[in-house]
């Protein structure tokens, strides 16, 4: 839970204002409610495609960065992280697929 809101500050500048973690053997899933930039509400209302452009190249760095900050932080080696994000509703869904099951660890 950290290290995800600590990434989305490092992305966004700000943090999440709620999220719930499941982990289910080498998932991890994480559903977190965001509030969203003013200047992406601005550029959203002006260009809608252009916003859904920058909300995607803003997705993939912060794939990229949590799955480093995992593997980094924990030893974790990290397959995959899928992401979504809904504007208007400020809700995110990220699923983090793990190299290794968590229970084979000792967690």
């Amino acid at each position: 839970m950290k290290e995800y809101n600590l990434v989305n500050q490092m992305i966004f500048k700000v943090g999440v204002t709620e999220q719930k973690v499941s982990v289910f053997e080498d998932k991890v899933i994480i559903i977190a409610k965001h509030k969203r930039i003013p200047v992406l509400e601005i550029i959203d209302e002006a260009d809608r495609n252009f916003s859904e452009v920058i909300d995607r190249l803003l997705i993939k760095r912060y794939k990229e960065v949590l799955a480093k900050n995992i593997a980094r932080r924990f030893g974790i080696g990290v397959k995959l992280v899928l992401k979504d994000y809904d504007p208007r509703k400020e809700v995110s869904g990220t699923l983090i697929i793990l190299d290794k099951n968590l229970n084979e660890r000792g967690w």
